[in-house]
């Protein structure tokens, strides 16, 4: 499953007209609502086949497309958000889809929100792009450290590393 975003914008844009062609496919599709921090999430998750010779020609494995519709309602407000995926999953059900598409969502926002707010990765300063993967690599090793043998919470593991750092520097000679 990979997620089509502004980078691919003919196979978007194919994506975006074949949902707005047939918003509602029959049976294929699958709605998850809750309610948290006071917001009012709704998902719907539709999925296609792909008939169109062309895409399946250019993407290998292309088996069917998947649009995700996020609706978030909070104090009145409403926002909408389309996610458009591709698949070689053919047989796999919407639900299946629905839940792996949220479940990767969930890990993308901790690992992301921790190394942007913890670790400053978004305003390091560094323009060298290998630099910037090297240290990026070095921040992701630190923060599975941390949540992994100090702490689930990032601040606190942050703390703790840092009262204890000879303890640390001790366990990594031996």
């Amino acid at each position: 499953m990979l997620q089509i975003k502004g980078n691919q914008p003919k196979l978007l844009a194919r994506l975006q007209a074949r949902h707005a062609a047939a918003p509602e496919p029959a049976g294929a599709f699958y709605t998850y609502c809750e309610r948290r921090s006071g917001r009012l999430n709704y998902w719907k998750t539709s999925v296609y086949d792909c008939p169109d010779p062309d895409l399946r020609a250019a993407w290998a494995g292309l088996a069917r497309c998947v649009v995700v519709v996020k609706t978030v309602t909070y104090r009145g407000h409403t926002h909408e958000r389309w996610h458009f995926y591709r698949t070689s999953l053919a047989t796999l059900p919407v639900a299946a889809l629905a839940a792996g598409i949220r479940g990767h969502w969930g890990i993308e926002n901790k690992l992301h929100r921790a190394r942007d707010v913890q670790f400053n990765q978004d305003t390091n300063g560094i323009r060298h792009h290998v630099a910037a993967a090297n240290l990026a690599l070095l921040n992701t090793l630190a923060l599975n450290y941390l949540l992994a043998n100090i702490s689930q919470s990032v601040s606190y593991a942050q703390i703790s590393f840092a009262q204890n750092i000879q303890e640390f520097l001790l366990n990594l000679r031996t």
